[in-house]
């Protein structure tokens, strides 16, 4: 009998501790579950414009998409927009369009378009490092193509349900070609000449914040040194409010600044931009 009993003693120490030990394994596999999170997209459409006819004669649209991806510790996001806008011109300034004027051809007043691809990889839940691809073509400021390759940091300083703030550094690679700055109208745009590298250095500030669930503000800037010549500085600032009209449209109104100290020959440093554009959170 005692053997039994000792056995009986040894099954019923064990068999709890065989329990416990399955338990600990189940919870330890839904935690590590729960922390990976699932991927997540998000692609969001924006179109604004404006017709003008009768006495004057002009129409301008504006079009941007975002695209963003992140799963585990990646993000791609994808980026474009496109400004255009053309008129009848008032030739003569003589205060009216006379029948020579209305029967031309419209010229293009703006004509801006740009993209841009981002890979970042998160080395914590603050930290990335991140890869940058960009292009634009803006005549009237001086560029018929601009593309620049940047490797840089990101750090998010708040990271809240409904704050956001960050910094990033980062150093970028530009290939400028200018178009002649003595054309004009549509001939402007068939005029590139000259062309430039520019190595620069990068700091941006990012901010975002959810007043509520309907209204929320942004305000993106970024300054950019050239290392070979200092004085040759670019700030570039984003500032936008949205309001929610449903689950799925908002009502945008941003402010797009640019300012370039050494800008291309002929051309002004500060080109500023508002638009009022919907958005629809297509998902």
């Amino acid at each position: 009998m005692q053997p039994l009993l000792v056995v009986t003693l040894l099954s019923s120490l064990s068999t709890p501790a065989l329990a416990q030990d399955d338990r600990a394994d189940f919870s330890a596999a839904d935690q590590a579950t729960e922390e990976v999170e699932a991927p997540q997209t998000d692609l969001a459409a924006e179109l604004g414009g404006a017709l003008v006819t009768g006495n004057a004669v002009s129409y301008a649209l504006n079009a941007s998409l975002a695209f963003a991806h992140t799963w585990t510790e990646n993000k791609l996001t994808i980026g474009a927009g496109a400004n255009y806008a053309a008129g009848k011109v008032d030739s003569d300034a003589g205060g009216s369009l006379d029948a020579t004027e209305r029967a031309a051809a419209a010229q293009v007043l703006t004509r801006k378009v740009q993209g841009d691809l981002r890979y970042d990889r998160y080395l914590t839940d603050k930290d990335a490092l991140y890869v940058w691809a960009g292009g634009l073509h803006d005549p009237f400021a001086g560029y018929d193509a601009r593309v620049h390759e940047q490797l840089g940091y990101a750090r998010a300083l708040v990271k809240s349900e409904h704050s956001h703030l960050g910094v990033e550094i980062g150093f970028d690679w530009a290939e400028e070609f200018f178009v002649d700055p003595q054309t004009s109208g549509n001939d402007l745009l068939e005029s590139s000449t000259t062309y430039e590298n520019v190595l620069a250095g990068r700091v941006g500030v990012s901010l975002s914040h959810d007043f509520n669930e309907n209204v929320s503000v942004s305000d993106e800037a970024n300054t950019y040194v050239n290392v070979i010549s200092p004085a040759d500085v670019r700030v570039l600032n984003t500032a936008s409010i949205s309001s929610k009209l449903s689950d799925v449209f908002s009502l945008k109104l941003s402010n797009q600044l640019t300012f370039d100290n050494v800008p291309v020959e002929g051309f002004r440093k500060l080109d500023e931009t508002t638009l009022v554009t919907f958005v629809a959170s297509i998902f």
